[in-house]
């Protein structure tokens, strides 16, 4: 079984819980109507805001996409909030893609320099998934660029 990312395992967040709770001030919402205007669940707001849970890297960018903020300022790693839409947003996948060929790496090597399994790459592609908030993290810092950028939602490399 392959190990976590080194320091990285977000499943709980006070940081994330304490910028949601601003965040739905802010837009002078209650919890379901930010949920709804997010395009997530209301259980998920419920229990980021309640138990710091931090939901999956999907609603993730359904709640960056909204508010329009790098995740990472979501989850408080950054104090950068700028924030700026690919203009032709592209997939995980095809991001991967063009940095492993600039790289001129193989998804097999690539694998391995990692914590994730040799054949991860290859289930994500297959099952059209992307990986973990930690696998993203140890992927954007391996080839030096935001999560963003590796998740197709900004043009900005960092």
């Amino acid at each position: 079984m392959p190990k976590r990312p080194e320091g990285t395992e977000y499943t709980t967040s006070a940081k994330f819980q304490k910028f949601l709770k601003e965040a739905i001030d802010e837009q002078e919402m209650k919890k379901v109507q930010f949920a709804e205007a997010a395009g997530v669940s209301t259980s998920v707001i419920i229990r980021a805001t309640l138990y710091q849970i931090v939901p999956s890297v999907k609603t993730l960018i359904k709640l960056a996409d909204y508010l329009q903020v790098p995740i990472m300022y979501m989850l408080g790693e950054t104090d950068d909030a700028s924030f700026s839409p690919a203009r032709e947003p592209s997939t995980f996948f095809e991001r991967l893609e063009r940095l492993t060929e600039e790289n001129g790496e193989k998804y097999s090597a690539l694998s391995h320099t990692m914590s994730f399994a040799p054949n991860a790459v290859y289930e994500w592609i297959r099952t059209n998934s992307i990986p973990s908030l930690d696998y993203l993290i140890e992927l954007a810092n391996h080839f030096d660029v935001s999560i963003d950028y590796l998740l197709g939602r900004t043009d900005d490399r960092h």
